[in-house]
């Protein structure tokens, strides 16, 4: 069964929320009503709000109650998870749709001292189980951290983003191909590799920091792996900064070597591997929006694209809606070959630890069209 007909409910779900959405009205701005109208006093009115209120610090409570957090010996063991179930419709003839376990990952991490701390993230998704982060940050001071092991390259805002925390299923185009992940020269490396890196923050304002860095040298060659694949070691740079309450400012950059095949070449050999970005993130009330840039270079080829997205709780912690603009050149000297993706999405927050996403992809190519358009749906649960 192919989906280009389901945007049709995808919208129409949308709309019957924000109809729901429109028409609460604000306990508060009742009670004011039913005041101002004699129907009540404000006595009885503040007895109300008062009872509201016990009730929600009740169910704040109950939510404290539940979360699940195991941790052991104080601050030593924090035990964390995800789980992601998806399903995939694909319009493309040939391609079968089908359900699949996203992500099922295992985060064990905690405080040895004030000073040093600890993280191991393992993948249990997939034929085999994964290593995914590996490694130990010891805390001079919050200008100062020094970080070694395996970890997720600090590069690209989305990359860097908890796979829990995006606001869509998938990351973009250009992320997936110049930040290490499913389309990359050096295949997927979940954005992650082995290495050292010094970070933190400075030049505090009020209560938060104006500027975060880290700066770090790393193999090039991945993760999960025993040894570097040649002797060159990559360096990477990335600087935040943060001139108002809610904006975060970006750039970041990646220079070294990947061992991989280029054009029709038999065999892996070294060749180029830079990146260059820059991204930004503003949160206001419900409204979040985050746009990123990124070009690279493969050897002699040179690869750009970008994003912009937006996203708002029409009903908050609750029901959240988002869009997406995505494109992506894999090749900025052959003419025609740029793809742009547009998405709609929509995020159900059951609680703090369920969420259900909707995604529908409009992928547009720029020579030949091809109807490969995506209807998603993942359940994603945190413990």
């Amino acid at each position: 069964m192919k989906h280009s007909y389901l945007l049709k409910p995808l919208f129409l779900f949308i709309l019957l929320f924000s109809f729901a959405a429109a028409r609460a009205q604000q306990s508060d701005d009742l009670l004011n009503v039913l005041i101002k109208k004699n129907v009540i006093t404000q006595e009885e009115a503040d007895s109300i709000r008062s009872d509201a209120a016990i009730k929600e610090q009740k169910k704040r409570d109950k939510d404290k109650e539940n979360q699940h957090g195991i941790t052991i010996g104080s601050r030593a063991l924090q035990l964390s998870g995800l789980v992601q179930t998806e399903y995939e419709g694909f319009e493309q003839k040939g391609v079968n749709n089908t359900f699949l376990l996203h992500r099922a990952r295992l985060d064990v991490k905690g405080d040895i001292s004030d000073s040093w701390s600890y993280e191991v993230y393992t993948e249990f998704a997939g034929t085999t189980p994964k290593l995914l982060d590996a490694y130990t940050t010891y805390k001079i001071a919050d200008y100062l951290k020094f970080t070694a092991g395996q970890f997720k390259v600090p590069f690209s805002l989305e990359s860097l983003i908890s796979d829990s925390q995006l606001d869509f299923i998938d990351r973009s185009q250009v992320v997936n191909a110049l930040a290490g992940r499913s389309t990359d020269v050096i295949g997927n490396q979940n954005g992650r590799d082995i290495g050292i890196t010094v970070s933190g923050s400075f030049a505090k304002i009020d209560s938060r920091y104006l500027f975060d860095y880290t700066l770090g040298v790393v193999n090039g060659a991945g993760y999960d792996v025993t040894t570097d694949n040649n002797n060159h070691k990559d360096i990477v740079g990335r600087l935040t900064v943060h001139p108002i309450q809610n904006l975060d400012v970006s750039g970041d950059f990646y220079n070294g070597q990947g061992y991989y095949i280029v054009g029709t070449a038999k065999t892996a050999t070294n060749n180029k591997r830079n990146r260059e970005g820059v991204d930004a993130r503003y949160t206001i009330g419900n409204l979040a929006i985050q746009a990123e840039y990124d070009k690279g270079t493969d050897g002699t080829i040179k690869r750009d694209g970008w994003y912009g997205q937006a996203t708002y709780f029409v009903l908050p912690k609750k029901l959240q809606l988002a869009a997406k603009y995505d494109t992506y050149d894999p090749n900025n000297i052959t003419a025609d070959v740029r793809t742009n993706n547009y998405t709609g999405g929509i995020n159900y927050f059951f609680n703090n630890w369920a969420r259900f996403t909707v995604n529908y992809v409009d992928r547009r190519e720029e020579v030949t069209q091809i109807k490969n358009n995506l209807f998603e749906a993942q359940l994603q649960l945190t413990f």
